[in-house]
Parts: C-alpha cells; sequence; structure tokens
C-alpha cells in the first residue's frame, strides 16, 4: 500500500507544541499546610511566581507532584522579574530505605501483646 503526502509533509509536523518542556515536573512547595506551584529548582533555590504564593520564611517542603523531595529551611528570598527567588541553607534528602529500617527495628523491640 503506498501512502501519498503533500509535498513538503513533515513527521511530527501536525502536532500541537507542547506547552512545556517534557523535562518540566509538577514542583511546588508546602509552607503551613497549604502548597504553592513552583517555576523552577536548582541545588540550591527554587523559584515562585509572585502573586502566587506569599514570601515564604523558615522550614518548607518541596514537592515534585505528590512525591516529597526535600526539608528545606529558607535563608533568604529576592524579587525579579515577577517571580519571587528563595535560597535555602540546606535540604535533608529523603531516604526511605533508612526510614522504613527504623520502623522495622522499633517494632522488633516492643513486646508482643
Amino acid at each position: 500500500m503506498d501512502i501519498f503526502l503533500p509535498e513538503g509533509f513533515e513527521a511530527g509536523r501536525g502536532r500541537a507544541p507542547m506547552s512545556r518542556p517534557a523535562s518540566a515536573r509538577k514542583l511546588s512547595v508546602e509552607a503551613g499546610g497549604v502548597q504553592y506551584p513552583v517555576l523552577r529548582r536548582w541545588a540550591t533555590g527554587f523559584a515562585a511566581a509572585s502573586g502566587v504564593a506569599p514570601v515564604l520564611k523558615g522550614v518548607v517542603s518541596l514537592y515534585d507532584g505528590s512525591e516529597y523531595l526535600h526539608k528545606c529551611l529558607i535563608t533568604g528570598h529576592e524579587a525579579a522579574d515577577g517571580q519571587q527567588v528563595y535560597s535555602f541553607k540546606r535540604a535533608a534528602e529523603v531516604d526511605y530505605a533508612a526510614q522504613v529500617d527504623a520502623e522495622q527495628s522499633f517494632q522488633a523491640d516492643q513486646p508482643n501483646g
């Protein structure tokens, strides 16, 4: 079976453009029990849209969708180009394996009955 395509046709050209890059994630920050969207993140900070989130201070949690990433201590912020840019001093990685081991050890130490 032969397929005839118009001259100048390029595969994939008819697809709608993606609204954001494939590498973009659904990042959010939680402060005071409320989650706010995060525009971008790097090793020592993140940025959120101005007006969407209040000025954040103290310890916050970063999420990628529903996956917990870090607990961050915010050390500073500045407004730039319609964004609030935050820096954090430390971010503890979540180690689920260590948590499971600790819970199993705790349960083993508990008396039965």
